[in-house]
């Protein structure tokens, strides 16, 4: 017999949008894979109601699509998605280290330390889950450093988009030979080199090699998705 959770329609649409949020970026719910609202509501042993509110919420972020009279299916994120996401993000982050002239708190600093540790070893485990949240977290202090609610609503809205895009990163950066490997001194890739050396550029304040290197981070990672997603087309068309 299925438990039933006596929490509020909100608390329960929060549970089934959490779940589903996060088996569509670790890939467990798959590209065009069909969501049913029964089906979920069973599974949760719940009324569809509070899971028609969290396939609202996922349709807003743009992990799912609705289609009237068919319902919803996972989103299949275009390469052209992909680059867009990367390019929003990466010019929100430098518009907010330069509204913070690269002042970040010792706080800050220390956080970001923190999440590239976590994001290390959530890389080496292979936890997608966590390695987002670290990322995540880091990237936040920047945008927290310009103390601008609006930007930081606009940067959040992107965040589950960037989540979903994170396992054709970690593909694309398997398969790009000419990137930046440091994993003689950062094991955990080019993405940890490429953390590390942000945040020493924000702890001696040096705008400019911020600013140059989020246009790095995103930009050429932006490149690699798609890339990678146009290799994968030709695959599929042999």
């Amino acid at each position: 017999m299925q438990e039933q959770r006596k929490a509020s329609n909100t608390t329960t649409s929060e549970i089934v949008l959490e779940s589903l949020r996060e088996q569509i970026i670790n890939g467990t719910l798959q590209p065009q894979e069909k969501l049913v609202e029964a089906e979920i509501a069973q599974k949760f042993g719940l009324s569809r109601g509070p899971v028609r509110e969290a396939l609202r919420q996922l349709a807003f972020e743009g992990l799912v699509d609705y289609c009237p009279n068919k319902g919803c299916t996972v989103a299949l994120l275009s390469p052209q998605d992909a680059y867009e996401v990367f390019f929003l993000r990466g010019s929100l982050e430098k518009l907010a280290i330069q509204k913070s002239n690269c002042r970040l708190s010792d706080y800050s600093l220390m956080i970001m330390e923190a999440s590239i540790e976590d994001f290390r070893k959530a890389v080496l485990a292979g936890n997608t889950m966590k390695a987002v949240h670290a990322d995540e977290t880091f990237h936040l202090q920047i945008i927290h450093s310009a103390q601008l609610n609006r930007l930081t609503k606009m940067w959040e809205l992107l965040s589950p988009l960037n989540g979903a895009m994170f396992l054709s990163v970690q593909n694309a950066n398997r398969l790009e030979p000419n990137t930046p490997d440091p994993s003689t001194s950062h094991k955990g890739g080019a993405a940890v080199w490429t953390h590390q050396c942000l945040l020493e550029a924000i702890r001696i304040n040096d705008l400019q090699a911020t600013c140059d290197l989020l246009d790095q981070h995103y930009e050429e990672t932006g490149r690699r998705v798609y890339r990678l997603s146009l290799m994968e087309a030709i695959g599929d068309g042999d």
